[in-house]
């Protein structure tokens, strides 16, 4: 029995390390790249409709700062458009407190990294 064990264990580990599903962390980094992605977004509209003075007032009062507390991989499928549609929770600090949020999306490989959308 314990001649079974061994080479199990190995092809189960071959077969994890093949799939192309993203992982928890890789996940977190897209998510956390696509809010960064919006928050300059929203920094360059207010910049072009208000001003840099607009900017700053928005910098001061740190409306754009976030940082991500906690981030679970719920669960993931292949998505027939290419990549994995995946559940996840987040836990995001902002300025007036934390968001707690169970959210979809859909990561796929691009160059190097997966890239995030909530395009599902």
């Amino acid at each position: 029995m314990r001649l079974w064990t061994v080479p199990i264990v190995a092809i189960v580990a071959v077969m994890l390390s093949l799939s192309d599903e993203p992982s928890e962390r890789a996940m977190r980094a897209a998510f956390e790249s696509n809010l960064t992605t919006q928050v300059q977004n929203a920094l360059d509209f207010v910049a072009e409709t208000a001003g840099p003075e607009a900017v700053a007032k928005v910098r001061e009062a740190g409306t754009d700062r976030f940082a991500i507390q906690g981030f679970r991989k719920l669960g993931c499928h292949r998505d027939a458009r290419g990549g994995h549609v995946c559940r996840f929770s987040v836990d995001i600090a902002v300025i007036d407190g934390d968001l707690r949020e169970e959210l979809t999306g859909r990561f796929y490989m691009r160059e190097d990294a997966f890239v995030f959308t909530q395009d599902v």
